[in-house]
């Protein structure tokens, strides 16, 4: 089953149906951040523990700016502008389990809430190749953290449901 996903965005243009408030005051510092470290918790559909995984991040420093990492800007209103770029291979037990190409970037306007919970998002470029998925995303949440921010990510099949957590660092 897949164990890697959630690495960018559908593309698509989606919102909630869940009335919530927008955030009003950015929790984000404006600039870049380096992608420094997924994991991910696999439950079964019925919610029982399945079992975890953490990934090494391989920066390709050959590809400009030397890592995968996000570009935060406010934009107000509650809407960050999150461009991906860099490319990296990601690892788990030693072996290679994908290779993310954000050479061209993906750029989206992305809505967040009060309590960061993403509500919607408007594609603005598509980019990101390497990873693929077939997994439907559940809810997304972006929460500052000391020296940068933690993506809270939760996708889910017929069979499991996975959460990861990318953690990235302002550079």
């Amino acid at each position: 089953f897949t164990i890697i996903s959630c690495a960018k965005d559908s593309g698509s243009s989606s919102s909630s149906s869940t009335a919530s408030t927008p955030m009003s005051t950015p929790t984000i510092a404006d600039g870049n951040y380096k992608l420094s470290a997924v994991s991910v918790a696999i439950y079964y559909s019925s919610g029982s523990y399945y079992g975890s995984a953490t990934y090494t991040i391989n920066h390709d420093t050959s590809v400009t700016p030397g890592y995968t990492g996000y570009g935060m800007a406010w934009q107000g209103s509650g809407v960050y502008r999150i461009t991906v770029f860099g490319k990296s291979t990601w690892l788990s037990g030693g072996s290679v389990v994908a290779t993310l190409d954000c050479t061209t970037n993906n750029i989206a306007d992305t809505t967040l809430d009060s309590d960061g919970n993403m509500t919607g998002e408007t594609l603005i470029q598509s980019g990101c190749g390497g990873l693929s998925s077939t997994l439907t995303t559940v809810s997304v949440k972006y929460s500052a953290i000391s020296g940068g921010f933690t993506k809270y990510a939760v996708a889910e099949d017929s069979s499991y449901q996975y959460r990861y957590t990318y953690t990235s660092l302002k550079q």
